[in-house]
């Protein structure tokens, strides 16, 4: 199978994990590729077919998946007179339901350079279920609060198309942050502040009346 015919079907064959975590794990790569798995496409020049793995193989493609500090870099690259042309690393997950005034981010930078426009990057979070995409390739920050509770994959990919291998993308400082708001008061109970202040005012003055007479009675 060449490489052109496989080019809309990477992102479909990932998802083979289980997604119990409530957040991502190893966001930093502290732990080198600990929790995340890849996939790999090599393609033989010799025999002009390509073949494909999958799982937690990312070490074993050093000249494909290389890590600085917080800094993942994937590479389209040779290896062993093979061509590591399509490459995925990836992480599936899913995200605890928020409490009511809490939001969740997502942000991360995105880095990439290609060989020519058949080559192509993205990096992204996944429905499993729906196939629902939420595209993160800019880089910034994105909320995904609407995305909790859900079976996703987070995702990055790399690939080549026109044989110039060298291509590569680069994500840093992946986070995520679960950010806190004060829940606004209902419009009603604003609009019934000034009346109670009012029915205060009226009862107080009611009763400073009364007491008035009741002390002009005793004189």
């Amino acid at each position: 199978m060449n490489k052109a015919s496989l080019r809309c079907w990477i992102p479909l064959l990932l998802g083979f994990s289980s997604f119990t975590q409530a957040s991502i794990l190893n966001p930093d790569f502290s732990q080198g590729f600990e929790h995340w798995q890849a996939q790999v496409s090599q393609f033989d020049p010799q025999s002009a077919n390509s073949t494909t793995l999958t799982g937690a193989i990312a070490p074993l493609f050093p000249e494909s998946f290389s890590l600085n500090g917080n800094r993942l870099t994937l590479t389209t690259a040779y290896q062993q007179d093979l061509e590591n042309w399509s490459l995925v690393l990836f992480q599936d997950l899913q995200f605890d339901e928020l409490a009511v005034g809490q939001s969740l981010w997502l942000s991360l930078g995105v880095f990439a350079s290609l060989s020519s426009v058949d080559d192509f990057y993205y990096a992204q979070l996944r429905d499993l279920v729906t196939h629902d995409v939420l595209d993160l390739s800019a880089g910034g920050s994105f909320d995904i609060s609407s995305w909790t509770g859900r079976a996703l994959t987070l995702e990055f990919g790399l690939q080549d198309n026109d044989f110039q291998l060298g291509d590569w993308l680069t994500i840093s400082d992946l986070n995520l942050r679960l950010a806190s708001h004060s829940v606004p008061a209902p419009a009603t109970a604003l609009l019934l502040l000034p009346a109670l202040w009012l029915l205060r005012r009226r009862s107080a003055r009611a009763a400073g009346t009364v007491l008035s007479q009741a002390q002009e009675l005793q004189s």
